[in-house]
């Protein structure tokens, strides 16, 4: 039975989202993890040095020079290679069957050392080669993969037909190494495999502003480029993430751990730390930390920059400082991803309020609840995923991604550890729901569309993210944006992306440092004038191929009527920002408790869907265990 929520809270919730639906989960489909045991069983052969192999051997002493009793149990000598290995197989049991290849003398031709070893019969019965036994011929070489007893081995190893028997041995052929997998249902309803079983390309670094990153863990160990401490609140651990809610935002990013891979498992990690072991920072704090990460994204190669977080205070992108940082950081090449927030109360739009998910150039991701299968006819939107109009008038959030019942690495020393037992599923891991963990998926991907377009801007990043998104049947426009992300279409786009931005950099200018940033003022005049201003952005033929509708994205797009003009001239948005407090995640009451029933890992996935999601992205199932890590696709399946 799922925990009942704490009565005694006080906090308003962030981003962390409520618990399940329904006491617990159990179906057929949840199963304990992983795939199948059981490697590709491949024919294979070398023949290469088969000869100076034989000779080795002795050519009279088969396998190891053995002397060994015929059928018949005459003495002889073996005259073909045969592996020890085999040998004692067939001493042991000559009336089993074994999976062989067996090689001829390369001055032959194929069909006619098949026909000698056919017709040349033993008169025993035990050692005649039947045709049947012949599985297939090969032309590379002389010989073919047979069917064969002990004493059928024998016989052909004495008689001096064959240069050489071998098992046909299950072999683990060289392909591409699977680096990550999850057992987890989640990055398979978002196509996040598609970049494991392709070798996953090098993405750029991304900043996870938040608690910090336990960066010795298993699942970012040797990835996280470094720890920047900015946060001014006491009761900060010095180094590490003292709190646990960053470490768990970086696993679904970018962890790499068995069982439990990220969007992008490749991707180096730099940790902004701006907030305490409670969770709490200042507005300040993450200004500076969109500061930092400006001044050093060179550097640190930061294409992309992950806030799941916000303020507590209704903004304005007019006026509020946390909006102007990120879009800074945006207009000069860092992608911003933030949460949507779990303000909503039953699926009602309550608009988001708050920086930076108000913000109209980023990318703000809500939280989807995926259902029990990979596809998305039994998706909803999680019920207090907010949605709806900022302050300003624009409609958030652009993406969705899966924010329910996430299972990721939490330092087993940190506070939010200690307070949610129940929510422990294994020794440092976690079962959590929010935007806060919706949004790093958003961020993993943008990472991997970057790894695929290293050239592109954030606006065709956004552009590319939200036409590939697919769309979701049981949610109403806008309250998962355009739909969900889907990185395996996001990372095969091969056109230039429409630019959801559009009518915004209409109103960007050059600082006097040479860097770029919004005009809101300008902005402003011209959505007074005009409640139109944004219909150019929608117009662009290219997005007429995205699933949802492209008209019905651009009339909600922008509200004139959602604007509380009356506001904006008021001094109160200029009042008390920066004394602000942001939070990580607010309300232990409507907290994300995760799922009582947490032993039976709620949210694996079969091998079954697995092999149906790996299809669903074009991919031959390799039919491989992860956990031995080798698996081999065809080229056909990868991306370029």
């Amino acid at each position: 039975m799922r925990l009942n929520r704490a009565k005694n809270s006080d906090r308003l919730n962030a981003l962390w989202g409520r618990g399940s639906r329904g006491e617990s989960r159990s179906n057929a489909l949840w199963g304990r993890g992983g795939r199948r045991a059981g490697s590709i069983v491949a024919t294979f052969a070398i023949v290469c040095a088969l000869a100076a192999s034989a000779t080795a051997a002795g050519v009279g002493g088969g396998g190891g020079g053995l002397s060994v009793g015929n059928a018949k149990g005459g003495l002889g000598t073996l005259k073909a290679y045969v592996p020890d290995t085999l040998l004692s197989s067939v001493l042991q049991n000559p009336k089993q069957s074994f999976d062989v290849i067996v090689s001829g003398d390369p001055n032959q031709k194929t069909p006619a050392f098949i026909q000698k070893v056919l017709q040349d019969q033993s008169g025993n019965n035990n050692e005649d080669v039947q045709s049947n036994d012949v599985k297939k011929q090969f032309q590379s070489i002389v010989g073919g993969r047979m069917t064969l007893t002990g004493w059928q081995i024998l016989f052909l190893a004495k008689s001096g037909l064959a240069k050489a028997i071998l098992a046909n041995e299950t072999v683990k052929k060289s392909g591409f190494t699977l680096p990550a997998y999850n057992t987890q249902l989640w990055p398979w309803a978002i196509g996040a495999p598609v970049n494991w079983v392709n070798g996953t390309p090098k993405a750029p670094t991304i900043a996870i502003v938040d608690s910090g990153i336990a960066a010795t863990r298993s699942d970012v160990a040797g990835r996280v480029l470094g720890q920047v401490n900015l946060d001014s609140l006491p009761g900060n651990t010095a180094t590490g993430d003292g709190y646990g809610h960053g470490t768990f935002v970086a696993g679904i990013a970018a962890g790499a751990a068995p069982g439990y891979a990220g969007v992008a498992p490749k991707a180096n990690l730099m940790s902004v730390d701006i907030m305490n072991d409670q969770g709490q920072s200042t507005v300040a704090d993450v200004v500076a930390a969109a500061d930092w990460i400006l001044q050093n994204k060179t550097t640190y190669n930061i294409k992309v920059a992950n806030f799941s977080l916000h303020a507590v205070n209704r903004a304005s992108v007019q006026f509020d400082p946390i909006d102007q940082a990120v879009e800074k950081l945006w207009l000069n090449g860092v992608v911003v991803v933030a949460a949507a927030g779990n303000g909503a109360v039953n699926g009602v739009a309550d608009g988001v309020q708050f920086a930076p998910g108000n913000d109209p150039f980023i990318i703000t991701v809500g939280a989807t609840d995926i259902g029990t299968n990979v596809g998305p006819a039994d998706d909803t939107a999680a019920p207090w995923s907010s949605w709806g109009y900022t302050p300003d008038g624009f409609a958030k959030p652009e993406l969705g991604a899966p924010g329910r019942y996430q299972i990721g690495p939490v330092p087993t020393s940190g506070v939010l550890y200690g307070q949610r037992p129940a929510s422990v599923t294994s020794p440092g891991y976690m079962q959590l729901s929010g935007t806060s963990f919706s949004s790093p998926a958003v961020a993993g991907a943008a990472a991997m569309v970057l790894a695929q377009h290293p050239d592109w801007t954030p606006d065709q990043v956004k552009g590319a993210l939200m036409l590939t998104a697919s769309q979701q049947v049981k949610v109403p426009l806008g309250q998962l944006g355009v739909g969900e992300v889907n990185v395996a279409a996001a990372r095969s786009l091969k056109q230039s992306p429409p630019n959801p931005n559009a009518a915004l950099n209409q109103f960007v200018t050059v600082a006097a440092d040479g860097t770029a940033v919004f005009n809101a003022a300008a902005w402003s005049s011209a959505a007074w004038a005009s409640a139109a201003w944004a219909s150019a952005a929608w117009s662009s033929a290219a997005w007429s191929s995205a699933a949802w509708s492209s008209a019905a994205w651009a009339s909600a797009a922008w509200s004139s009527a959602a604007w509380a003009s009356a506001a904006w001239g008021s001094a109160a948005w200029s009042d008390a920002a920066w004394a602000s407090a942001a939070w990580s995640s607010a309300a232990w009451a409507d907290g994300a408790e995760g799922d009582a029933s947490i032993g039976a890992d709620p949210t694996a996935i079969d091998p079954a869907t697995q092999d149906a999601a790996l299809a669903s992205l074009g991919i031959v199932d390799p039919d491989c265990d992860p956990t031995v890590t080798t698996c081999v696709l065809p080229a056909a399946a990868l991306l370029p």
